[in-house]
C-alpha cells in the first residue's frame, strides 16, 4: 500500500508539475503508530476547517520524495524519525516538526536563517508546569528527584532550576549507563522524595520502569511520569499531553504558516491532561485531588504566573 501511494503521488507531480503541490500541505509521519494516526486527524481536521487539504508521504522517507517534498508550501512532521528524515532531505518548504522531545528537536542540523522556516511544536512539557503540577498536587512535599542521562540533561537542568525557583530542594542525578541505575536510585531516594520522570529512553524504559517505580515506592516516593502509561504502571500521577491535542495545535501554527509564510517559534503544548493513581496514593498516605481539579487549579496558577 505505501509503494502504490508513493507512485501515485509522483505520478501527480509529474502530470501536474510544481502545481501540482503549490499551496498543499504534506504530512509526513515517523510510522503507523495509533499516536501518530490520532495527531494527524487533528491536524488534517484543522487545516481542512481553513479549506487546505493535507497529503500524507508515506513512511519511511526516500531519495526519491525530494522534488515532491520541495514542492509542498508546508510540511509537518509527526516524531522525531521524520524530522530526522526531512533534516536530512533538506527541503526548501516551511517545515513543522511535532510529537517529538524538545532535545530531538535541539539536535536537527538547523541553520540561523531557518528561524522563520523551521519550528515545532513539542511532546514534552515546559518546565515551569511540570513544577508548578508538584506544588499543586503535592504541597507538603519539598524534596524533588531528578534522575537524568545524557540526552536530558539540559532537561534536568531546566527542571532543577524551576524547582529552586519554586522553592523546592531539587537533586540532579545523571547516568552514564544503565547499571548504574539502581544504586543511583537508592541514593537518590535516601530520604523520600517526588521522583520526576524525563522522557529519556536511555533511563526510563521497558527494562528500567518496573525496577524504579518498585525502588521509588519501597523508598516511600511518589513518582510523576510523562504519560499515562507509568500511572498504569505505578507511579501517583502524569503530566502530559495527547497526541490529538498536539495535533490541533500543530494545525493552527500549520494554518499561520499557510496564511503568512512564515511559523510560529517552537512552543510546549498548550493543552495538556493529568491522570493520577488513587491505589498509589492510598499505599502512599497522600492525599490526591480529582485530575480534573488539579487541571483546573494548574491552569489558573499559570495564569497567574
Amino acid at each position: 500500500m505505501a509503494l502504490l501511494l508513493r507512485t501515485l503521488l509522483l505520478l501527480a507531480l509529474a502530470i501536474g508539475g510544481s502545481a501540482a503541490l503549490a499551496g498543499q500541505a504534506c504530512l509526513v509521519m515517523s510510522d503507523e503508530a495509533s499516536a501518530f494516526g490520532e495527531a494527524a486527524e487533528a491536524l488534517g481536521n484543522e487545516l481542512r476547517s481553513a479549506g487546505h487539504r493535507l497529503l500524507s508521504f508515506p513512511p519511511p522517507l526516500r531519495a526519491e520524495d525530494s522534488a515532491a517534498l520541495n514542492n509542498c508550501a508546508l510540511i509537518v512532521t509527526l516524531g522525531a524519525r521524520a524530522a530526522q528524515g526531512i533534516a536530512a532531505l533538506a527541503p526548501r518548504s516551511l517545515i513543522l516538526h511535532t510529537l517529538l522531545p524538545r532535545s530531538a528537536y535541539e539536535r536537527l542540523p538547523l541553520r540561523a536563517e531557518d528561524a522563520r522556516r523551521v519550528s515545532a511544536i513539542f511532546i514534552d512539557q515546559p518546565a515551569s508546569r511540570q513544577i508548578e503540577l508538584l506544588r499543586v498536587a503535592l504541597p507538603d512535599w519539598q524534596r524533588v528527584a531528578l534522575l537524568v542521562g545524557h540526552e536530558s540533561l539540559e532537561m534536568g537542568q531546566r527542571l532543577y532550576a524551576a524547582a529552586r525557583d519554586r522553592r523546592l530542594r531539587p537533586t540532579l542525578a545523571q547516568l552514564n549507563e544503565e547499571s548504574e541505575l539502581y544504586p543511583t536510585l537508592q541514593r537518590t531516594l535516601a530520604e523520600p522524595s517526588i521522583l520526576l520522570a524525563v522522557p529519556d529512553a536511555t533511563v526510563y524504559n521497558n527494562r528500567t520502569i518496573s525496577n524504579i517505580l518498585l525502588t521509588a515506592y519501597h523508598q516511600r516516593s511518589p513518582v510523576v511520569g510523562f504519560s499515562p502509561a507509568y500511572v498504569k504502571a505505578g507511579a501517583l500521577l502524569a503530566l502530559y499531553s495527547t497526541p490529538a491535542q498536539v495535533g490541533q495545535q500543530a494545525g493552527e501554527a500549520a494554518r499561520l504558516g499557510l496564511a503568512t509564510g512564515s511559523l510560529p517559534p517552537p512552543a510546549a503544548p498548550r493543552h495538556f491532561r493529568i491522570s493520577t493513581n488513587p491505589y498509589v496514593a492510598r499505599s502512599l498516605g497522600i492525599q490526591l485531588e480529582d485530575p480534573a481539579i488539579l487541571r483546573e487549579r494548574l491552569e489558573r496558577s499559570e495564569g497567574s504566573l
